[in-house]
């Protein structure tokens, strides 16, 4: 990984944990991306360079765009016409041609180990990505920047696993809720400030585990069962995820 992909990893960390000693991004990718569609890496039929692809199109024999481009300058994939016998004749007669674009994007830069990237910058790892920017293992956002480790998200900003969101910021561990910031473990909530295991609820502020606190003792409850949450993080059996409730 690049240093800038790392310093996007570091920063979203910085903003959600900020007393927290930054994972290691192996062991973080390790705890936190093993349920995401992520690219994986392939070789291309031709020169042999590596290419990424979701593994679900099932596609065995990948290009690069650089060889779609050298191959359109020589004869733009075109083969000298010749007598169809039947369909297993055509399969092997365009068996040398039948390739699929691997690491795919369109109008984006600073694009690595990617696919299928639109209008996006600073992309690592990732795909089905829509005018995004500062991502790294992620699948499916849109207008969406320095997330790590999310999927199926709009308009979020400075998230860890934040799935199927909008309008969510400053979070860790959000699942289907909406403009909300600064939470953790919650799901399925609206216009949430500062709560944490907080579920099915609306327009609240400093709850934990659906119960109101004040700003006080959320605040001090938050600083413990965060560390709590890290120090038990490499236990046999750990909670670690929502899934694990």
């Amino acid at each position: 990984m690049d240093q800038v992909f790392l310093d996007i990893y570091q920063a979203v960390w910085k903003e959600i944990f900020p007393n927290v000693e930054i994972m290691d991004l192996e062991k973080f990718k390790e705890l936190y991306t093993k349920d995401l569609r992520l690219p994986k890496k392939y070789e291309s039929v031709f020169d042999h360079t590596s290419v990424y692809a979701l593994d679900d199109y099932g596609y065995k024999r990948f290009i690069t765009e650089d060889e779609v481009k050298q191959r359109n300058e020589v004869d733009n994939f075109m083969k000298q016409k010749t007598e169809i016998i039947d369909l297993k004749d055509l399969l092997n007669n365009v068996g040398d041609v039948a390739t699929f674009r691997g690491s795919r994007t369109i109008n984006s830069d600073v694009v690595e180990e990617s696919d299928s990237v639109y209008s996006s910058s600073y992309i690592f790892n990732s795909a089905e990505i829509r005018t995004c920017q500062k991502m790294v293992f992620c699948h499916g956002n849109k207008d969406c920047e320095y997330l790590a480790a999310s999927r199926g998200n709009a308009e979020s900003t400075f998230g860890i696993r934040l799935f199927d969101d909008g309008g969510v910021s400053n979070s860790f561990e959000v699942h289907w809720s909406g403009k909300s910031s600064n939470c953790y473990f919650c799901s399925n909530c609206f216009d949430l400030r500062d709560c944490m295991f907080c579920f099915n609820i609306v327009s609240k502020q400093y709850c934990i585990g659906n119960m109101q606190f004040e700003e006080a003792e959320y605040k001090q409850l938050k600083e413990k069962l965060i560390k709590e949450y890290f120090a038990q993080i490499d236990q046999l059996n750990a909670f670690r995820l929502l899934r694990d409730l």
